[in-house]
C-alpha cells in the first residue's frame, strides 16, 4: 500500500482592503497615539527628576484628579441641580476657572502656587458656595447639609495630604484647617443652617465639636500614611544604596571589586582615545604575601591588606581609581598620567610600603608594574602589558616598578 507523502492545501487568496479603510486605520492609530501623548504631558506638568519623591507624586496626583475634574464638571453640575441647590452653574464656572489656573501654574513651573491653589481651592470654593446656599434658603434639607459637612470636611485633608509629608508644614497645615473649619462652623450657624435648630447652643457646640475631632482624626491618619511612607521609601533607598555599594564594592578592603574596576578601566580607555590624553595603570602585587597568611593566620594578612590599601589610598589623587584585581593584586587607574608619571608613583608608594610597620610588625614590600595606553589599546591589551611588567619586577628580585 503506497502512502501519498504529499498533502494539498487550499490555497486562500489575501483579503484586499479598500484604501479608505486602511486610511481610516492608520488616522486612528495616529489619533490614539497622540491623545496617549497629550495625557502624559499632561500628568507630568511641572515635574522636575530632582525634586523628592512625594512631590512628584503631589504634582502628578494634581494633574490628574484636575483633568478629571474637568471632565466631571459639566455632569457634576446637572447632578447638583437635580438634587435642588440653586447655582449649581455658578459653581461650574469657578471650578473651570481654578483647574484652568492649576493646570496653567504647572506649565509655568509654578509648583509652589498650583499645590497651594489646588489644596484649599476645594474646601473654600465648597464653604463659600455652601454659605450662599444656606443664606439664600436653597439649602433647607438637613440631609444635604450634613452631606454637605462632610464634603468640606474631606476637601480639608487635601491640604493635609498636599503638605503633610514636610515636617515644618504639617502641624501649622493642620492647624489652618481646623480653624478654617471651626470658621465655616461659626459662619454656617450664623447664615441659617436648620441642623439642630431647636436644639440648646450645648447640644450644637457638641456637634460641632465631633465635626472637629473627625476632621483631627481622619489628619491623623493620613499623616500617619505619609510617615509611614516617608519611612518605607526610605529604608529602600537605603537597602538599594547598601545592594548598589555591594555590587561595586569589594568585601573585605572597601574598594572597587574587580567586576567594576574593569568598567573603569573600559571608560578611561574611551576617554583617553576620544580626548587624547594619557592614561596609566598601576598593577600592585605584594611580595610573599601567603607567606604572612600561613605564618601569621588569614585575620592577620586580611588586617595587612587592608592597612596597605589605606596606604594607597592616601597616596593617590582623587582623580584616581583603585580596586582589589586579585587576591593580593590592586590594581590603580591613574586618569591624565603618562608612564613616567606612573613610574613616578609607583616608586612613591614603593618607598612608602617599604618603611611602613604594618599590624603585628609586619613587613611588606610590593612589585609594581605599568603601562599606558596607546593607540588602539583595549581593556585585555593594557591590562596585559601591566600584568607583563609586574611579572619581569618579580623577577628582577622583586620590590621594584616595572615600566
Amino acid at each position: 500500500m503506497e502512502l501519498n507523502t504529499t498533502s494539498e492545501y487550499p490555497v486562500f487568496k489575501e483579503v484586499q482592503h479598500p484604501a479608505w479603510m486602511e486610511r481610516l486605520g492608520n488616522r486612528v492609530v495616529s489619533a490614539s497615539e497622540a491623545f496617549r501623548l497629550g495625557l502624559a504631558w499632561l500628568f507630568e506638568l511641572g515635574i522636575q527628576p530632582e525634586m523628592p519623591f512625594y512631590l512628584k507624586n503631589n504634582l502628578g496626583l494634581i494633574n490628574r484628579v484636575t483633568f478629571v475634574s474637568l471632565l466631571l464638571s459639566l455632569p457634576g453640575s446637572f447632578v447638583l441641580m437635580l438634587m435642588g441647590f440653586d447655582h449649581p452653574f455658578t459653581l461650574l464656572v469657578v471650578s473651570v476657572l481654578i483647574l484652568c489656573s492649576i493646570l496653567v501654574l504647572n506649565v509655568a513651573r509654578q509648583v509652589q502656587w498650583a499645590q497651594a491653589l489646588f489644596a484649599f481651592s476645594p474646601a473654600a470654593t465648597l464653604m463659600t458656595y455652601l454659605l450662599v446656599e444656606l443664606s439664600s434658603g436653597g439649602l433647607t434639607g438637613n440631609l444635604l447639609y450634613i452631606l454637605a459637612r462632610q464634603g468640606v470636611c474631606l476637601s480639608l485633608l487635601l491640604p493635609i495630604f498636599i503638605y503633610g509629608f514636610e515636617k515644618s508644614q504639617r502641624w501649622v497645615t493642620l492647624g489652618e484647617c481646623v480653624i478654617v473649619f471651626l470658621a465655616f462652623e461659626i459662619a454656617s450657624l450664623r447664615t441659617g443652617s436648620l441642623l439642630f435648630a431647636d436644639a440648646p447652643p450645648l447640644v450644637r457646640g457638641f456637634f460641632s465639636l465631633l465635626s472637629v475631632l473627625q476632621l483631627a482624626g481622619l489628619s491623623a491618619c493620613v499623616l500617619y500614611i505619609q510617615g509611614y511612607t516617608v519611612r518605607h521609601d526610605q529604608q529602600v533607598a537605603k537597602t538599594a544604596e547598601k545592594l548598589q555599594s555591594m555590587a561595586i564594592h569589594d568585601g573585605l578592603t572597601g574598594i572597587y571589586n574587580r567586576g567594576f574596576i574593569e568598567q573603569v578601566v573600559g571608560d578611561a580607555i574611551n576617554r583617553a582615545r576620544r580626548s587624547n590624553t594619557p592614561l596609566s595603570l598601576l598593577l600592585v602585587d605584594v611580595d610573599y604575601f601567603k607567606q604572612v597568611n600561613d605564618t601569621l593566620g588569614h585575620n592577620v594578612g586580611d588586617a595587612v591588606l587592608k592597612r596597605l590599601v589605606k596606604l594607597i589610598e592616601t597616596s593617590k589623587r582623587s582623580t584616581d581609581y583603585l580596586g582589589r584585581w586579585g587576591g593580593d593584586e590592586l590594581l590603580l587607574v591613574l586618569t591624565d598620567t603618562g608612564l613616567d608619571g606612573a613610574h613616578l608613583l609607583g616608586e612613591k608608594l614603593r618607598q612608602r610600603i617599604d618603611s611602613h610597620v604594618f599590624p603585628s610588625n609586619v613587613h611588606l614590600t610590593v612589585s609594581l608594574g605599568a603601562s599606558a595606553y596607546q593607540d588602539g589599546d583595549s581593556l585585555p591589551t593594557i591590562i596585559g602589558r601591566a600584568d607583563e611588567a609586574m611579572y619581569r619586577a618579580k623577577q628582577l628580585g622583586r620590590n621594584r616598578v616595572a615600566p
